[in-house]
């Protein structure tokens, strides 16, 4: 039996506002370094705090500042799991 898998896509600025207490619209996509290890992706607040969240398969990594605020799978956790969409 096979499984069809779709295009799974993150809330990052919503994940970011849960795990820092700050409002989804005060994080903004920025640049930076790739560390070729799944997809990179950053951000920075309005108060100038910069976040680092590295996606690789299922599992996700996010860091404001140097500090991991997560790593694991987003959906099976209950803070995180809403800001995750999939479609097949």
């Amino acid at each position: 039996m096979s499984e069809t898998f779709g295009i799974v896509s993150f809330d990052f600025q919503t994940m970011l506002a849960h795990l820092t207490q700050t409002q989804a619209k005060s994080w903004k996509e920025a640049s930076g370094p790739s560390t070729r290890c799944g997809l990179d992706y950053f951000y920075v607040h309005l108060d100038g705090r910069e976040a680092y969240i590295n996606v690789d398969q299922e599992f996700v990594t996010i860091s404001v500042d140097g500090e991991a605020l997560f790593s694991g799978v987003p959906t099976e956790d209950e803070n995180l799991k809403d800001c995750v969409r999939s479609s097949k």
